[in-house]
């Protein structure tokens, strides 16, 4: 049983000031059942899941660009990840830009949104009739993960679907 006195008066050694990401490679998954990953988001309230709009001037370029993304959390199943890390609980991000159409839809033409095309076939789900709605705790699925390094972080994410054969 927890006890705050004691806990404010232990002495405790240092702790991890790094967390370990989820490792490279193909890991079985499925997408998290979290409702607030259909939610439309703003970069005000840093929301790590949902639909957001990126709109503005390239600094570089000074071109303006307007694009939204799906940003999803995948539940690593996988139990050799889970030992690795020591985590029951393992997530790992996974980011779809999103190609609208001009009323707003899903475009649907050809070369537009194969990511996202991708992962409902890797989840049997790329048939007519479709709505976001069915990726909530769906899977299991074979999913890639790759890092990427910005200064001194290492980000894991889902870079690929596939189904699991």
């Amino acid at each position: 049983m927890f006890d705050a006195n004691a806990f404010v008066q232990a002495a405790v050694d240092p702790l991890s000031t790094q967390f370990e990401v989820v490792p490279e490679g193909e890991w079985q998954m499925m997408i998290d059942s979290d409702p607030k990953q259909l939610a439309d988001t703003t970069d005000d309230n840093k929301a790590p899941v949902g639909i957001k709009r990126h709109a503005g001037t390239s600094e570089k370029t000074g071109k303006a660009y307007d694009f939204y993304d799906w940003t999803l959390m995948c539940v690593v199943t996988d139990q050799r990840v889970r030992d690795k890390l020591k985590r029951e609980g393992v997530k790992v991000r996974m980011r779809l830009s999103l190609d609208l159409s001009d009323s707003g839809g899903l475009d649907t033409g050809p070369n537009k949104n194969v990511a996202l095309g991708r992962l409902r076939e890797a989840l049997n789900q790329n048939k007519p009739g479709w709505t976001p709605q069915a990726l909530l705790g769906a899977g299991p699925f074979i999913g890639k993960v790759s890092h990427t390094q910005v200064k001194d972080a290492i980000y894991a994410d889902v870079t690929r679907a596939a189904r699991i054969s």
